[in-house]
């Protein structure tokens, strides 16, 4: 089984190749632009294992929440790729439940997992301790007190989480694989992004002022 997951959902970006037992996995720094290298960085990881896009099984994305223009590019592609080659399996992942995948793997009660929306804002989901959801994920606008164990990015350090992890190629690989053992397959990739844009929340707020 061939699998390539791409994650461009956040500051970096991440790329892994999974062939049978072995796996490739590359990180863009944070200080390049997605859009300018995420396609050298895949070409780069199918080179070092000897495969082209047409020899790909499944395509994995992460979908969601996270940066609107890093979601955009990140589906973008798996879109073009699937286009072109139809054979290929989709699977989605949101940005949330894989940092559930990851905290499960601990975890003794229910929890939340928190990701910075900014502007004050939170995307937010709770799982149980086998990280099932909850809930469906929602945009949080105000600062609730959780009444379970909160996880987040430690490159986000939000004061209210008291778990942290780092994301990483090898754990969005072992994800994508979770799920495609599971046969948990899309018919396409959809972007999850729970909050307007910037310009469209400054368009709305121009519309209202004129009303």
């Amino acid at each position: 089984m061939n699998i390539l997951a791409i994650n461009t959902a956040f500051n970096n970006s991440y790329v892994a190749l999974g062939v049978n037992e072995k796996s490739y996995v590359k990180t863009v720094d944070s200080s390049l632009k997605q859009s300018e290298n995420i396609l050298g960085i895949i070409s780069d990881v199918l080179n070092d294992a000897n495969l082209k896009v047409s020899d790909l099984n499944a395509l994995a994305c992460v979908i969601g929440p996270g940066s609107f223009t890093g979601i955009r590019i990140g589906v973008g592609i798996c879109k073009g790729f699937c286009v072109a080659f139809k054979n290929i399996k989709k699977i989605d992942i949101n940005s949330l439940d894989l940092l559930a995948y990851t905290h499960s793997k601990k975890a003794n009660n229910d929890f939340y997992v928190v990701l910075n929306a900014l502007s004050g804002n939170l995307f937010v989901c709770k799982y149980s301790k086998d990280g099932k959801r909850l809930c469906e994920p929602y945009l949080l606008s105000d600062n609730t007190n959780f009444d379970h164990e909160v996880v987040g990015l430690k490159s986000e350090d939000l004061g209210m989480c008291n778990v942290f992890y780092e994301l990483s190629s090898n754990i969005l690989l072992e994800y994508a694989k979770n799920k495609c053992d599971n046969e948990i397959f899309v018919d396409n990739f959809l972007p999850l992004y729970l909050r307007k844009s910037q310009a469209e929340a400054e368009l709305d707020k121009k519309s209202n002022n004129q009303t």
